[in-house]
C-alpha cells in the first residue's frame, strides 16, 4: 500500500530526515543532445520493515518476527559475532539472524562496527530489508505490513506538457531493496491507470532506465522514469 505525504511537511512527519526540499527538484533545465531535461526526485520511505516468518518456539501461536533493530555483539578470542535481534509479534521471544561470523574485529569497517555498537537504525533496517541477508538465514519475509510515504512533487501529465523541456526525468530515491511493484509507484504519482501507462510504456514516451521493462520490475534506488513530452502531447491530443 503507498501513502502519499506533502513534499513540505516531510521534514515535520519523518523522524530522521532533515532534507533541503532544494533537492527534489531541479529549477535549471540541463541540455544533452540538443535536448533540454529537467530533473525530480521521488523518495520512497518505508513505514516499517519486513516480518520474517519462523513459528515461535515460546509461545506457539505465532509464525511472525519483527526487528528489534538493535544488534547483539559477542567476541571469542579473535574473532567476533554479529547479529540482529528479531522479536515474535506475539510474546517478544527473541530470535538472532546472522549478520556477521567468526569475522575478525579489524576486517570490520571502523564506522560500521561503531554502528553495530551504537543500534543504528538505518544501519538495522538496511539489513531488515537486505535480500542476501535473508538468503543466508534461509528467511521468508513478509512485506505486507509495510506502507510507504512517497517524498515527490504532484505533477501530472498535464503539467508535464506545459513545461518547456523536451525530455522530464524522474529518479528514484531509496535507501532500501523495497518489495514494491515499480508500477504501482509510477502508477501513483501520476495518478494514471494500469492500461494508460501500460500504452505509454509501449508508445515510449515513458521509457524506464536502466532496466528497459518496468512489468515485473521492483522500486530500486537510481532507476529514472523518462517521459518524451512531445510524444506525450501527442498521445493526450488524441485522447
Amino acid at each position: 500500500m503507498i501513502k502519499q505525504i506533502d513534499l513540505y511537511m516531510h521534514t515535520m512527519q519523518m523522524k530522521n530526515i532533515e532534507k533541503d526540499i532544494k533537492q527534489y527538484i531541479s529549477t535549471e533545465s540541463v541540455s544533452k543532445n540538443n535536448n533540454t531535461i529537467r530533473h525530480f526526485i521521488w523518495e520512497v520511505i518505508p513505514t516499517d520493515t519486513p516480518l520474517f516468518k519462523r513459528k515461535c518456539s515460546k509461545c506457539k501461536n505465532s509464525n511472525l518476527y519483527y526487528c528489534s533493530d538493535k544488534f547483539r555483539l559477542n567476541s571469542q578470542k579473535k574473532s567476533i559475532d554479529v547479529w540482529l535481534i528479531y522479536k515474535c509479534i506475539k510474546c517478544d521471544n527473541t530470535c538472532n539472524i546472522t549478520i556477521l561470523s567468526r569475522t575478525r574485529p579489524e576486517l570490520i569497517d571502523k564506522e560500521l562496527y561503531q554502528k553495530f555498537m551504537m543500534n543504528d537504525e538505518e544501519t538495522a533496517w538496511k539489513y531488515a530489508f537486505d535480500t542476501e541477508t535473508a538468503k543466508r538465514n534461509n528467511l521468508e519475509s513478509d512485506h505486507s505490513n509495510i506502507e510507504y510515504n512517497i517524498v515527490h512533487e504532484n505533477t501530472t501529465f498535464e503539467d508535464i506538457v506545459k513545461m518547456e523541456e523536451d525530455i522530464v526525468v524522474f529518479e528514484i530515491r531509496s535507501n532500501f531493496n523495497l518489495d514494491l511493484k515499480l508500477t504501482s509507484l509510477i502508477r501513483q504519482c501520476f495518478g494514471t491507470s494500469s492500461n494508460q501507462l501500460g500504452k505509454m510504456l509501449e508508445g515510449g514516451i515513458l521509457t524506464i532506465r536502466p532496466l528497459g521493462s518496468a512489468k515485473k520490475a521492483k522500486v530500486k534506488d537510481g532507476i529514472r522514469v523518462t517521459v518524451n513530452r512531445n510524444k506525450l502531447y501527442t498521445y493526450l491530443k488524441k485522447e
